[in-house]
């Protein structure tokens, strides 16, 4: 499917504005339609979860078996989880004024947050470990496996943002003897858990589309569910606002972000589920669909270092823009040029 090759080079394009803005929006020094920007862009990491999901839970990836599964994701994932997790944590974290020593280094590691975006190899590493347990329920029954697949993604889901939500529904100082509680502490070995429901979710909208009416008035409500989350964040600042704006506020694992994310990708999923383009075309979209894993990777480092320009370091729109406008295209060039070189391929 080219579209699935669009999908992650637009989402791709999404992730770098994010970490781009991210910091003027949490400073809330940016104009209120940048904060648009980011809510809209938040989907885009939902996007490659599900992706991933539509891809790793198909027959023909598990049809080997999990030890072949297992040793063909753990060669794509395991030398970038740790090359590039030593490699932010030693070099771009101290450039971008991080201290580290070796206490701190266990901490970034049992937390999976050895960067700010590599928390996403930790979960797909997990998602990748428990992906033939989950193929194995969806493909046990074969007519049934879209049924299932959306069923069990959409319950997953549910029981992800009622986890998260926990910590605000339990911080009520009127009611005594009730302490704040988070059933899950978000780390190396339990991110996946919080994205489970992406990853089943991604499988369901390839092998059971909605039907297109039903697509086209689920991307009509995307303007609308941006409006609300640019809305939702602004009210939450300060962990203010009441406790179901602070319990729907916008992260990866709040109900307000998988609504909205999961109706874009079942939207475009159904929409485009038919496009077909040129053999030449089907080529390029490719080899730019399979560098967008190297660009999530380094463009965290092409963006951090083109922060240490003075000139580039604050949040006007034009110095967003243009680090914008830089870190994307050199972080293909690397991304690219990596993949020809032999080591290199390895993590990229």
């Amino acid at each position: 499917m080219p579209a699935l090759d669009v999908i992650r080079i637009v989402a791709i394009l999404g992730v770098v504005a994010v970490h781009v803005v991210g910091g003027g929006v949490e400073e809330g020094s940016v104009p209120l339609g940048v904060t648009a920007v980011d809510m809209a862009a938040s989907a885009a990491v939902p996007v490659f979860l599900m992706m991933a999901g539509a891809l790793n839970l198909h027959p023909s990836a598990l049809r080997r078996g999990p030890g072949a599964f297992w040793r063909q994701r753990a060669v794509r994932i395991l030398p970038a989880l740790v090359v590039w997790s030593a490699f932010y944590m030693l070099v771009i974290g101290p450039l971008a004024g991080a201290e580290m020593s070796v206490g701190t280094a266990i901490d970034q590691v049992i937390t999976g947050k050895t960067f700010t975006h590599l928390y996403f190899l930790w979960a797909i590493a997990g998602l990748y470990v428990i992906a033939p347990v989950i193929g194995s329920f969806l493909h046990a029954v074969p007519e049934q496996e879209g049924r299932r697949a959306w069923g069990l993604g959409l319950l997953a889901c549910a029981w992800t943002a009622l986890a998260f939500a926990v910590p605000y529904l339990t911080r009520q100082p009127s009611i005594e003897g009730l302490d704040s509680h988070r059933p899950i502490e978000p780390g190396s070995l339990t991110y996946w858990m919080a994205f489970a429901g992406y990853f089943v979710i991604g499988r369901a909208a390839i092998v059971a589309p909605v039907a297109r009416r039903w697509a086209l008035a689920a991307l009509a409500t995307t303007p609308v569910a941006i409006a609300v989350l640019t809305w939702l964040y602004e009210a939450g600042r300060d962990d203010g606002g009441s406790l179901l704006v602070r319990a729907l506020r916008p992260d990866y694992s709040s109900p307000s972000v998988m609504v909205y994310a999961l109706l874009l990708f079942l939207a475009l999923a159904s929409l485009t589920g038919s496009w077909r383009v040129g053999p030449r075309t089907q080529a390029w979209l490719r080899v730019l669909g399979n560098a967008t894993f190297g660009v999530f990777l380094v463009h965290f480092a092409v963006l951090v270092l083109l922060r240490q320009i003075p000139a580039l370091e604050g949040y006007d729109l034009w110095q967003m823009a243009t680090v914008w406008l830089v870190t994307v295209p050199v972080s293909f060039v690397i991304a690219l040029v990596a993949q020809r070189v032999p080591g290199l391929r390895l993590i990229f």
